[in-house]
């Protein structure tokens, strides 16, 4: 069972690790340290901000560091907020979205196995010491190498309409340009069923993606947390708040809005980021390069409304993921 140093508990400011024990080939005795800091002032609501889940998403490592060193202090805030930057350390060394150790997944690794693989076992970590101490979770992704999203919020649905509505709250003071509200296919597994068992709010991200971090997800990052901060009552509002962009907000509820690739190519995406589409619209071509004899094949929208993600690299193979597609809703 994993541990830390760290009194979560106990005001102030305090760094430190989530000790994970593995056995390696190259080290029999390896201790995989994952940094978490905690920050807390009196009394109040507890937010806890996950990034790095997977190591090819960079956005919240980035923006998590800064917060930790500096950027907020305990004074700053009302309540507790504990940042986790780096979740799956040995991902986020490696640049890869699963585990070098042991090919874990971690964010279809809830609730976790205390006895399990590194991976299981940080996410019953995440499970028993930090969810269970939260009020919302901010588990912040991006799109990886494989996909490029509009810099998105994420909704996920709740067994009530009540408390899918409470999160679409939290969504909305994190403002980014659009708001998804979907369950996900793999939706057992992660992070999202663990909180909403233990009966607290979780909001993800998708914040942009194709490997590349830019100055503009960046700043719709560092916007958003700030925003949930202020809407928890952690963080008062020093000046007034720019809210004139408004978020737009799509709903996935099944594979089709989905499109897949059926062989492997090179992708030509046609359509662009935020581009609204048509059922059977072409969305681009896929280019069979080891083929003379087949020209490009169109790949086509299986459904209408606003294209939010596309892949995020020209080389696809069969079964990889083209494009989401979301219906707008109010």
């Amino acid at each position: 069972m994993l541990t830390t140093s760290l009194d979560l508990d106990q005001d102030g400011f305090q760094k430190g690790y989530i000790d994970v024990p593995v056995s390696l080939d190259l080290s029999a005795w390896s201790n995989q340290r994952v940094p978490i800091y905690c920050l807390k002032n009196g009394s109040g609501p507890t937010l806890v901000l996950l990034g790095g889940a997977h190591g090819d998403e960079y956005e919240a490592p980035i923006i998590l560091s800064s917060l930790a060193h500096g950027d907020l202090k305990a004074e700053d805030i009302s309540g507790r907020v504990i940042i986790v930057p780096a979740l799956n350390m040995p991902a986020v060394q490696n640049g890869s979205r699963l585990s070098p150790i042991d090919n874990g997944n971690m964010n279809r690794a809830f609730p976790g196995n205390p006895t399990g693989t590194a991976t299981e076992r940080i996410a019953d970590f995440v499970s028993r010491e930090l969810i269970s101490r939260a009020d919302v979770v901010l588990d912040l992704h991006s799109g990886g190498r494989s996909l490029n999203f509009v810099p998105s919020t994420i909704v996920p649905v709740q067994q009530t309409d009540t408390a899918t509505q409470a999160i679409r709250r939290i969504a909305s003071a994190f403002n980014a340009p659009m708001t998804i509200v979907l369950r996900e296919p793999q939706v057992e597994t992660m992070i999202d069923t663990e909180v909403e068992r233990q009966g607290k709010k979780i909001l993800a991200t998708e914040l942009g993606g194709a490997g590349l971090v830019t100055a503009e997800t960046l700043a719709v990052t560092r916007r958003g947390i700030k925003g949930v901060m202020q809407h928890m009552g952690l963080l008062a509002e020093t000046e007034a708040e720019d809210r004139s962009r408004s978020s737009l907000t799509v709903h996935v509820d099944g594979f089709h809005h989905y499109t897949y690739a059926d062989d492997t190519g090179v992708f030509e995406p046609t359509a662009g980021l935020g581009a609204h589409v048509k059922e059977g619209d072409v969305l681009g071509r896929l280019h069979l390069t080891d083929r003379v004899e087949t020209p490009p094949v169109p790949v086509l929208a299986r459904t209408g409304g606003i294209q939010f993600c596309v892949a995020g690299q020209g080389l696809v193979r069969r079964g990889d993921c083209l494009s989401v597609i979301g219906h707008p809703i109010d």
